[in-house]
């Protein structure tokens, strides 16, 4: 029977939202497992950096891999081993073997695949649309980044309900299931020889591509793409940042428990989900709105991170928390939908490693300061920092993107690829 596009990525969807709620449900679990053991923000930042570690030493390769190999198949294979995975830790746990060093262990192997998995899934998309155009390609996207956040909202709240009567352990565990329902979803999808061969050349896996070469080449020829790689990079250092210092701020501010960080986290995934559906209806209509919309989101978001780190109480942290999503989330479409038009088919998965890479990069410098300023500042006065963080790199941003990024702007015309140099109407239906 032949499969229609729509039923490919229905079957995508479905995966990315089953994995998302059960990857957020272990999210939610892992942090609040590892605070209550430790009661250490130390150990809290330095779970995030496992988490980030893996996936950016390795972008260039597995970039370098799922442009030379059969997407689908390597997807396959990351979903089977963070399912193995996940589920070691209730099995470690009802044994009585587990420990912290143990979770971090899993965590990191865990991460090594997820790390892989989120740039191979987008590089993924343009081999099973009917049309490789623009605005397929970003409706696919948005489409995907509306169901993600869903998983986003609904996973650290079924979280934060489960520990209130489940050990945290086997929290973890459910995201083994929901990854095992991705295994099956993405295995429903059938792609034919042409559509993988339409999306990269058949050519030598050389060494440096592996070293993530071809990439990085493609975003410094590009003055658009550095630009947007260097916002994401931002992005990194705070979204991630922010997250690791909710447990703190839950436990000791605000004097409540995992119910109330898992509505935190909910709060965030709200505020996303909200923009994302907003964006899908056409809220950026012009490319101009859409160069301008990030820089905004990062000066916005500024204020909503300084006033969380002071809330007084839950109500205000959930409002707060629900800005700072939304605002934020704009970035991550925007970025995505510059380097989708930008880019090389040959080199998308690549280029979106490196970008995940820069990202996570980001993160880990974020992550490691966390100890050091919340000795010295606290918790307040950390997000403080962060808040003046978004804030200067807004105006930067917003200030001179052309002198100091597009005078690099590349003159070579994709004329063997689909993707334009402008982006017209991107997040219009």
């Amino acid at each position: 029977m032949i499969q229609t596009t729509a039923s490919k990525m229905r079957y995508l969807f479905l995966g990315q939202f089953v994995s998302q709620v059960g990857e957020n449900i272990a999210r939610v679990a892992l942090l609040y497992y590892i605070y209550r053991e430790t009661h250490s923000v130390g150990a809290v930042a330095l779970t995030g950096v496992l988490q980030n570690l893996p996936p950016l030493l390795l972008s260039p390769v597995t970039g370098a891999l799922f442009d030379h190999h059969d997407k689908r198949s390597v997807l396959l294979v990351l979903d089977l081993f963070r399912t193995l995975l996940s589920l070691a830790i209730p099995v470690l746990y009802l044994f009585h073997f587990l420990t912290i060093a143990s979770v971090e262990v899993i965590v990191l192997l865990t991460t090594v695949c997820s790390g892989a998995f989120g740039p191979g899934l987008y590089s993924f998309i343009p081999s099973i649309l009917e049309k490789s155009n623009p605005e397929e390609i970003l409706k696919a996207n948005s489409t995907i980044q509306t169901t993600g956040n869903a998983g986003v909202l609904i996973g650290p709240l079924l979280g934060g309900a489960l520990l209130t009567t489940v050990a945290a352990p086997l929290v973890m565990g459910v995201a083994s299931v929901t990854f095992l329902f991705s295994v099956i979803f993405l295995w429903k999808i059938r792609t034919t020889a042409s559509e993988e061969s339409s999306v990269f050349p058949k050519k030598p896996l050389s060494f440096g591509k592996l070293l993530g070469v071809e990439g990085a080449r493609e975003i410094f020829r590009s003055g658009e793409l550095m630009e947007s790689f260097a916002i994401y990079a931002v992005f990194g250092f705070l979204i991630i940042p922010l997250t690791l210092l909710l447990p703190e701020l839950v436990a000791d501010r605000l004097g409540s428990g995992g119910m109330a960080f898992g509505g935190l986290l909910t709060s965030f995934g709200v505020g996303q989900l909200a923009m994302s559906v907003l964006m899908s209806r056409g809220l950026l209509k012009k490319k101009e709105q859409g160069d301008k919309m990030a820089p905004l989101a990062l000066l916005a978001s500024s204020g909503m991170i300084f006033f969380l780190g002071n809330a007084s109480n839950n109500a205000e942290a959930f409002f707060e928390a629900f800005f700072i999503g939304g605002l934020l989330s704009v970035i991550h479409p925007v970025v995505h939908a510059k380097v989708f038009c930008l880019t090389p088919k040959s080199a998308l998965g690549s280029v979106m490693s490196l970008l995940s890479a820069g990202f996570l990069l980001l993160a880990s410098v974020g992550s490691a300061l966390l100890p050091a300023l919340t000795g010295q500042l606290g918790i307040s006065r950390t997000f403080e920092v962060l808040g003046a963080v978004s804030l200067v790199s807004g105006l930067f941003f917003l200030a001179q993107p052309v002198s100091f990024f597009r005078k690099q702007k590349s003159q070579r015309m994709l004329s063997d690829h689909s993707y334009p140099r402008r982006i017209e109407n991107v997040y219009q239906d």
